[in-house]
């Protein structure tokens, strides 16, 4: 038992070895998680050009109709035969046996929303339809926005009250702010929509991006030791904990989009789909931007510091009273 444990232990050694980031210049940690946020603001950009946001909406903040119906078609026919209308999403119902379907339309008029009531009353006889209003959209476009830059500015402000110093501060916010942005990234090249689901994801990101952050920041600079080995034993711990969290998020989405392989009666949960892809982006470049980016600029800051107050001069000095000591001894003798 004890022989097996010490080869398990010998194990995770080695492979933290083989990834062992201290190895690295303080420029190559950097320069990686740096370019990939650069690729990411050039996709926001690109979205922002082509849809007038940097992120694709949905329904929950540009508004449109939402309609269940009872319904054994498959999606391919259900779009041919609303074609005449912004079809924007159709998804599977969880009830009425698997054949409840939900189908998202765009902002339409007046006379366009009559005549795909009238059809519904034609061709299904029962059904459910909800509008969200354009205005009310807006409104919560607006209250996204600012739960974020609310959620961000505490997170900034409790990470400067606690470590006091400005560059391993500034290197916690920018890990946080780089995991949203590259998962906003990720979410357009996929092609998902912002939804209030993916909102509250990015909110949970902010907390789960900054705890290994914390982490690594506060061995470097609270605890006694050689720097890249204070690095290393933060590296084993967070990364433990990320991959911990990872494999949960991995079954929520296994879960939440699959269930209904299992049985007719179940149907995929969107929402919770939706949220652990963020998560699952947004965990996968923590990784990158804590023990790249962040453990890049923390040990440059700790040299910098030690060089201050070990300046080449003292540590010279230093050395020749040494010699000068081993001189003596040697005339003495």
């Amino acid at each position: 038992m004890i022989k097996g444990e010490g080869t398990y232990m010998t194990d995770i050694d080695r492979l933290f070895e083989k990834i062992d980031v201290t190895k690295y210049p303080v420029k190559k940690l950097i320069a990686v998680p740096l370019i990939i946020l650069l690729i990411a603001f050039a996709v926001l950009a690109y979205t922002q050009v082509t849809v007038d946001s940097p992120v694709r909406l949905g329904i929950d903040f540009k508004g449109g109709t939402v309609t269940k119906i009872t319904t054994d078609e498959p999606k391919e026919a259900l779009t041919a035969k609303f074609a005449a209308y912004p079809v924007a999403a159709i998804r599977d119902g969880g009830t009425s046996g698997g054949l409840e379907k939900s189908i998202e339309f765009g902002p339409m008029s007046e006379s366009q929303k009559d005549e795909l009531i009238a059809m519904l009353k034609e061709e299904y006889g029962s059904y459910e339809l909800k509008d969200i209003s354009p205005l009310y959209g807006m409104e919560s476009q607006k209250q996204a926005v600012r739960a974020l830059l609310i959620a961000f500015t505490l997170m900034a402000i409790v990470v400067f009250v606690v470590f006091r110093t400005l560059v391993p501060s500034f290197a916690v916010v920018l890990s946080a702010f780089s995991d949203i942005v590259i998962a906003v990234a990720c979410m357009d090249i996929i092609g998902m929509e912002l939804s209030l689901g993916t909102v509250a994801a990015l909110l949970m990101l902010i907390g789960y991006s900054v705890d290994s952050d914390i982490l690594l920041t506060r061995n470097l600079l609270h605890k006694k030791g050689e720097v890249n080995e204070k690095v290393r034993n933060a590296m084993k711990t967070g990364i433990t904990m990320t991959f911990t969290t990872f494999i949960a998020i991995f079954a929520m989405f296994i879960v939440s989009s699959s269930i209904h392989l299992f049985s007719s009666h179940f149907a995929p949960i969107p929402i919770l789909r939706d949220i652990s892809v963020v998560l699952l982006f947004g965990l996968v470049m923590d990784l990158l931007n804590t023990w790249l980016l962040n453990a890049g600029i923390l040990k440059w800051y700790v040299e910098q510091k030690e060089k201050k107050k070990y300046g080449k001069r003292s540590v010279k000095s230093g050395g020749n009273k040494k010699k000068a000591k081993k001189k003596s001894k040697i005339s003495t003798a």
